[in-house]
């Protein structure tokens, strides 16, 4: 319990370090869009490809894969019905045309860009190979339905599904989907290369959580929280979605670890890549920014208590 304690607040220590950086005006704030982009286009992909050719396949790591694959589609299905009915039914004070915005921005989860390198630190490989799996169930509901439901409530949609295809095929799921065949049919990344990618990828953690620093270091979060409905909902996703899944994975006769992936997966804020779609359809991407802001401010307090409390119910 100590040892996950440790990890939990090293990490959120590095992102008050991006915090102080960027308010210091140490590293221009223009400078986080290259972090970002060698976030997700190389230091990721080598995580990932280094984390999955590590493991051996095996008849477990099979049935958990595909437990994953399954329980994580329900789970997107059943965070988009609640949000649907949270926004319709209970938080009704939002303008309609952003319903679709959010929506999407509850429903989705920020389990690859932050998810990843915390969950490799806590938790260890097993169970951030199928946080990978889980961001698999993601790409899918963020390329595939997202646009449609960012645009709820509004009958000009215009959505090209070369472009969401072409969104769909980046350098996280060109790597998965690489480093999973790796994995089946037993390769093996030469040693010198190996040795590369793996050092190349546990930059990943540091850098994700000062990058994440530096973006919370960019928000105005006292205006953002005048957005009642905004505030609202942040809490909801951030504490009552997690609680849920809890309950409704707990008692499932699945492996303890798929358990932990599924809760902790739903712990982490709103995907970044959401307000990029909300963009990418003309609709308010602002909105999207201040969503991700909050709950990844709420996220400093969330995720480590949740970390805690699944290590020891789960005794890891």
């Amino acid at each position: 319990m100590v040892t996950i304690i440790i990890k939990v607040l090293s990490i959120f220590f590095i992102m008050a370090v991006g915090f102080f950086i960027n308010r210091r005006n140490i590293i221009p704030a223009s400078a986080t869009k290259y972090f970002v982009d060698m976030l997700i286009l190389v230091t990721t992909p080598c995580l990932i490809l280094s984390s999955i050719t590590s493991k051996e396949f095996d008849s477990d790591v099979a049935v958990a894969t595909l437990q994953v694959l399954v329980m994580g589609m329900l789970f997107f299905g059943f965070a988009f019905l609640f949000g649907v009915v949270l926004f319709k039914k209970i938080l009704k004070g939002i303008p309609q045309e952003d319903l679709g915005v959010y929506v999407l921005s509850f429903a989705s989860i920020n389990n690859g860009f932050m998810g990843f390198p915390i969950t490799k630190s806590i938790f260890g490989g097993d169970i951030f190979y199928l946080m990978i799996i889980h961001n698999v169930c993601l790409t899918l509901f963020m390329y595939l339905p997202g646009p449609f439901i960012v645009n709820m409530n509004h009958s000009d949609e215009k959505i090209s599904l070369k472009s969401i295809a072409r969104k769909a095929v980046n350098p996280a799921t060109v790597s998965t989907v690489i480093a999973i065949i790796m994995l089946v049919s037993k390769l093996h990344l030469p040693t010198l290369l190996f040795d590369t990618v793996e050092s190349i990828g546990a930059i990943t953690v540091p850098l994700s959580m000062l990058v994440v620093g530096m973006q919370l270091g960019e928000s105005n979060v006292l205006q953002i929280l005048k957005n009642n409905s905004l505030v609202s909902m942040s809490f909801i996703k951030m504490l009552l979605l997690p609680l849920l899944v809890f309950f409704m994975v707990n008692w499932l006769p699945v492996d303890s670890s798929v358990k932990v992936c599924m809760v902790f997966g739903s712990v982490f804020p709103t995907a970044v890549i959401t307000s990029a779609i909300a963009s990418m359809e003309n609709r308010n991407a602002v909105l999207a920014a201040e969503i991700i802001a909050v709950t990844t401010l709420i996220s400093v307090i969330a995720v480590p208590v949740v970390a805690i409390l699944l290590s020891g119910y789960y005794m890891l």
